[in-house]
C-alpha cells in the first residue's frame, strides 16, 4: 500500500488546486453510492461492506476513468493510468476505509441528503490530511 500513497502524493500535489478538487469530487462521488446505503441500513453495515455492496466495479472503473481525464495531458497515457489506479487502491485500502469508517460513525442526519453530503465533507477533509501530512 506504501507504494501506492506515495505514487498518488507524488504526482498529486504536483496537480493545480482545481484537478486536485476535480479528482477528491470523482472519489466522494463513488463513495455517495455507499453512504446512501449506510443510511437506508442504519449503522447495520460498516463502511467496508456497504462500499463493497454499493460501489460496483463498474463504477469504480468509471472513477478511475474519471480521474484519468482531469491529469493534465503534459502526463504520458501510462503515467496517468497509474496515478488514477493508486488512488482507487489507496481509497479503497484497510486502512483508508477504516479511517473513514470511523470517521462518518459519528454523523448525524435526520435525512439521506445531510448524511451523505456531511459524510462527503468528512471524506475530503481525510484525504486533504493525508496531502498535509504528505508535504
Amino acid at each position: 500500500m506504501f507504494s501506492y500513497i506515495r505514487q498518488f502524493f507524488d504526482l498529486f500535489l504536483k496537480l493545480p488546486k482545481s484537478v486536485q478538487v476535480q479528482i477528491i469530487d470523482a472519489i466522494i462521488f463513488a463513495f455517495s453510492f455507499a453512504y446512501r446505503r449506510l443510511f437506508k441500513t442504519k449503522s447495520k453495515e460498516d463502511l467496508k461492506k456497504a462500499t463493497d455492496e454499493a460501489v460496483t466495479p463498474k463504477q469504480w472503473n468509471a472513477t478511475t476513468l474519471a480521474v484519468r481525464s482531469y491529469v493534465p495531458s503534459l502526463y504520458s497515457s501510462e503515467k496517468k493510468a497509474e496515478f488514477a489506479q493508486s488512488i482507487i487502491e489507496l481509497v479503497k485500502s484497510k486502512d483508508f476505509i477504516n479511517e473513514l469508517g470511523n470517521r462518518i460513525e459519528k454523523v448525524q442526519a435526520d435525512d439521506e441528503e445531510t448524511y451523505v453530503a456531511l459524510c462527503s465533507i468528512e471524506t475530503k477533509k481525510l484525504i486533504i490530511e493525508m496531502m498535509d501530512k504528505a508535504k
